[in-house]
């Protein structure tokens, strides 16, 4: 029988416990910069139960400042984290220990938090610290400046998703004439049987008349005692296959009239991502075509390197988003900017007359082509209309001489507000030895003005040229750029 007793002592020079002589301290080793003691002192001052539902929580939970605290740490720091994330933090991170007492928080109670007890969303909060900010004496933020632009994140879609309106409109309407040939044969087929029954034929798609017929169908087929069959081994009758056609053709219409629903007035959208829209962006997995991908345009306003302001649109161009983002900023801030300042892409007749129209300085929002105004006038460019004078009427003046007199006057109401378009023309045009250099018209050469518009114009070519309008441009770059730049780049935040 073999001895299996060990008489060997055990030596091991590893200990279970070490005594280590030194203390952690939130004072001393959290810097007196950090973020962490930002987020306490602005918890400090707030009602947390404006924020979280008290009354629906356990007696054995945590603490809710506590998980207040780490998730606005979080996302200040990340721009977003993850419920995993801020399970890490709080095992690895000592700011984190710091809130919740030395405490590791599962994730499962931050999803809970978040989504039961939290009584607005993050958005909300995120423009109640703003107000805090602004509020704050020892921050200095010049919040009556504002300053906008926008960028396009890709969508968080699949690949090969989208769908076109203008394929869309094609295909419903292919869709429709193969209905109305089908209305031929349905009405042949029963004139054939001696069955008085005959379907017209309409002009506009209509599922409920498709529907109608479907039973109509049916109800013949149960009172002829016809079976519907599938497979192989089986012989459709003439009145099924009909029957069948009908069946997917009404299928393709509705699934037609729900892209046209969805669509509104975009021209494109991602199937596994309705909201998002096919933009123009630098890179694309189609081969670095640069063509196209899903993705949101979203718009920022800052003030002073601080984020006040944010939009997520649809929309690929920055001209429709610049009215419903200054509404945006009123309601949560109960007043517009008093000085607005962006880049060409934001300069148009509806949002120059919204800012006009409820105060806000509109010198500081370019417009397209107003650096070419400032180009060397040559022989080549010297009859375009940006190098063109005005008399005291405010008509242009060819460099000849001659006067565009007004012909016509028109007022459009495709904006948000109506614009007055003026048709001027030259009367010396046909004695002009210059013509052909000025114009390629047969006539006289025309053009339309809207004098309003020039006035807008030529306000902001006086503003921007100014010290603080030059300011304010250099300013712009710096901001704007710089947070997207952060955002994109140090946040890695690429996806919506």
């Amino acid at each position: 029988m073999t001895n299996t007793t060990v008489y060997k002592k055990d030596y091991s020079v590893f200990q279970t416990y070490a005594l280590l002589d030194f203390t952690i301290s939130f004072e001393k080793d959290v810097p007196q910069d950090d973020l962490a003691r930002t987020v306490i002192e602005i918890t400090e001052r707030i009602n947390i139960g404006k924020y979280v539902n008290l009354n629906n929580r356990k007696s054995h939970g945590h603490d809710p400042m506590k998980l207040l605290r780490c998730i606005l740490l979080g996302f200040a720091e990340d721009g977003y984290i993850s419920t995993r994330e801020l399970e890490n933090k709080t095992i690895s991170d000592i700011r984190y220990k710091f809130f919740t007492g030395n405490v590791s928080i599962g994730h499962s109670s931050f999803q809970r938090f978040m989504h039961n007890d939290l009584l607005m969303p993050i958005e909300d909060i995120f423009y109640e610290l703003n107000k805090f900010i602004e509020n704050d004496d020892r921050i200095d933020m010049v919040a009556d400046i504002l300053t906008i632009d926008g960028s396009k994140f890709e969508a968080n879609a699949n690949k090969n998703t989208f769908v076109w309106k203008k394929a869309t409109k094609r295909y419903y309407e292919r869709t429709w004439k193969k209905f109305m040939n089908l209305i031929k044969k349905l009405n042949k087929f029963f004139k054939a049987n001696g069955i008085d029954i005959f379907y017209s034929q309409i002009r506009e798609p209509n599922p409920a008349y498709m529907l109608k017929i479907a039973d109509c169908i049916e109800k013949y087929m149960e009172a002829q005692g016809i079976q519907m069959v599938i497979g192989r081994g089986y012989r459709k009758q003439e009145i099924q296959r009909l029957y069948d056609e009908l069946k997917d053709l009404c299928i393709k219409i509705y699934k037609y009239m729900i892209h046209f629903d969805i669509l509104g007035d975009r021209n494109s959208f991602s199937k596994t991502d309705p909201d998002a829209t096919f933009m123009h962006m630098k890179w694309d997995y189609y081969n670095h075509t640069n063509i196209f991908k899903p993705g949101y345009n979203v718009q920022l306003g800052i003030s002073s390197g601080f984020i006040r302001n944010i939009l997520i649109t649809s929309n690929g161009n920055d001209l429709p988003t610049f009215i419903p983002f200054l509404k945006k900023y009123k309601k949560h801030y109960g007043k517009y900017p008093s000085i607005v300042v962006c880049d060409a892409g934001y300069g148009d007749y509806d949002n120059y007359s919204f800012c006009e129209e409820n105060d806000i300085e509109y010198g500081y929002i370019k417009y397209s082509g107003i650096y070419k105004k400032q180009e060397k006038v040559t022989e080549k460019n010297r009859y375009f209309k940006r190098h063109l004078k005005r008399n005291d009427d405010g008509f242009f003046v060819c460099p000849e001489g001659h006067v565009f007199n007004p012909v016509s006057r028109r007022v459009e109401k495709r904006g948000l507000y109506d614009k007055e378009n003026i048709k001027c023309e030259c009367d010396g045009c046909s004695t002009c030895p210059f013509k052909s250099k000025c114009s390629k018209a047969l006539g006289n050469r025309t053009m339309t003005v809207c004098k309003k518009l020039e006035d807008f114009h030529d306000h902001v070519d006086e503003a921007i040229h100014t010290s603080v309008g030059k300011q304010l441009m250099q300013s712009r770059q710096i901001y704007s750029e710089g947070t997207f730049g952060i955002i994109k780049q140090d946040y890695g935040y690429e996806r919506l």
